[in-house]
């Protein structure tokens, strides 16, 4: 493991006793301006292994570091570094939202240099943050503590399933803000049980089942590895060897149509297929979670 990891988790595990383990055994980095989508299922380990790098929870075993600052023996230092929206997101409904954002702001190090503008990506005017926060729905809840975690411009961004209760723009707004916030050097840590919203803003992915850690690989190599649905129409009849690549399979030739699926890259096929002037493509976009599925949904679930 790195050295310069600005998350560190080494044998980090959690137990709540009589061998349920919720946690076991994660070892796992996460680099500086990187951003890693954490995903699994409800019940998978994600909010436990999250609330052990804050240390809300303290480990059974193992040690969590943010920026090399240890989170049992220096957990002030790091959470300095920190920016958390948790899943389970609560405020003090009584008051407005401008008055807990200011109160928020207060209790932190670092001056609130990005208020005003995420007020203005996530579309909360002054008249939002006049009214009490018991009169939001949960949308709005939702980037008001988006928000109070970000204004600070954090370097090490933590977000427990962010987009819920967000509408689609918002999502996507939310997704901008933290794509530009990792062209500036910020670390963005994303749970989410989203593959569309990993595949879009993520460079690595990790995987958790079962409070195990599955895997850990480069998005661009799970797309890769990913297969597709492909359909070929010919003028004529052609036989299905003139373009076999590795990859092909569940071939079905009905006419001069002929359906496949297609696993890893595409170009080989494309290749020969121009050769043989077909009428029309068809490749259905590759899709993170048929990856997802086949590791998820192995011969034993």
């Amino acid at each position: 493991m790195s050295d310069r990891a600005v998350i560190r988790a080494e044998g980090l595990s959690k137990s709540y006793g009589h061998g349920v383990m919720a946690l076991e055994g994660v070892d796992l980095e996460v680099g500086h301006g990187e951003r890693l989508g954490f995903l699994g299922p409800n019940g998978a380990g994600k909010t436990t292994f999250i609330r052990l790098a804050l240390g809300i929870l303290r480990p059974t075993s193992g040690s969590v570091a943010i920026n090399g600052h240890d989170i049992t023996t220096d957990r002030l230092a790091a959470l300095t570094d920190v920016g958390y929206v948790p899943g389970d997101l609560g405020m003090i409904k009584q008051v407005s939202g401008a008055r807990m954002l200011d109160a928020l702001g207060k209790l932190h190090p670092r001056p609130p240099v990005l208020r005003d503008h995420l007020l203005k990506a996530l579309n909360l005017d002054d008249v939002a943050l006049r009214k009490r926060i018991r009169e939001y729905s949960t949308g709005m809840r939702q980037k008001l503590g988006l928000v109070a975690a970000l204004q600070h411009d954090p370097p090490v961004i933590i977000l427990d399933e962010p987009t819920s209760g967000l509408d689609p723009v918002m999502q996507a707004r939310l997704l901008e803000v933290l794509e530009d916030r990792a062209r500036h050097g910020r670390t963005v840590f994303f749970s989410s049980h989203s593959l569309g919203e990993v595949d879009e803003l993520c460079d690595r992915v990790a995987m958790v089942r079962d409070g195990r850690l599955l895997l850990v690989r480069d998005v661009d190599e799970l797309r890769r590895a990913r297969v597709r649905t492909v359909e070929v129409l010919f003028a004529g009849d052609v036989d299905p060897q003139t373009y076999m690549v590795d990859g092909v399979a569940e071939l079905r030739v009905e006419g001069h149509l002929h359906h496949f699926t297609l696993a890893g890259d595409p170009g080989p096929l494309l290749a020969r297929l121009g050769a043989l002037s077909p009428l029309d493509i068809t490749i259905e976009a590759a899709r993170l979670e048929d990856v997802f599925r086949a590791l998820y949904l192995g011969d034993d679930a």
